[in-house]
């Protein structure tokens, strides 16, 4: 990864909280949404419990992770890695999908101008048959050279957006909270 691995660092925190006070626990991260450097992914809240996931900007965290807290988790995990893999990896392979991409359209350029001129020597010597088979062999090059343009557009926005989505975690820290109701049981009932 080299020496800029740190450079590419996020950082993640999970969260297990086990309350008798469900509502109480649930609604605390729940406001959380109201804040505009709190963004949340995933809120599930059901009758056990309730889980969230959601992103927070880097000067927030700390705060966030005291209210946390506040809530007496079962238990805090921290989990900081680098991506830098990834978006290196990502932009390697963009980079040789652009060159393929530059390599069809060379490649399509040039055959429809090499049908062109077969084209007229094929109409100057009146050969229907083989202007036919230029014709189809034509059609079905474009066909498959456009088949591929797209296949390898689709791939570059996939990764532009999957590199874009990485990228993002840099900005924010994430964090996992799950939160499950446990009732008291009297043992002698």
């Amino acid at each position: 990864t080299g020496e800029t691995a740190e450079e590419f660092e996020v950082t993640e925190y999970s969260a297990s909280i086990e309350t008798r006070e469900k509502e109480v626990a649930c609604g605390t991260i729940a406001d959380l949404k109201s804040r505009t450097d709190v963004i949340f992914e995933n809120s599930n809240d059901y009758e056990e419990g309730c889980n969230f996931t959601f992103k927070v900007r880097h000067a927030s965290v700390a705060e966030i992770l005291t209210l946390i807290k506040k809530l007496d988790p079962k238990d805090v995990q921290e989990n900081t890695y680098t991506i830098k893999n990834q978006v290196d990896d990502f932009t390697s392979e963009t980079e040789i999908l652009q060159k393929k991409l530059v390599s069809i359209e060379e490649t399509l350029s040039g055959a429809l101008t090499a049908y062109d001129v077969i084209t007229r020597l094929a109409t100057q010597s009146q050969d229907a048959g083989a202007l036919a088979r230029i014709i189809d062999s034509k059609i079905q090059l474009i066909e498959r050279l456009s088949h591929e343009r797209i296949s390898i557009n689709e791939q570059l926005d996939r990764y532009a957006r999957m590199k874009t989505e990485q990228l993002d975690r840099l900005e924010y820290t994430y964090f996992h909270v799950n939160v499950f109701e446990y009732a008291f049981v009297d043992g002698e009932q």
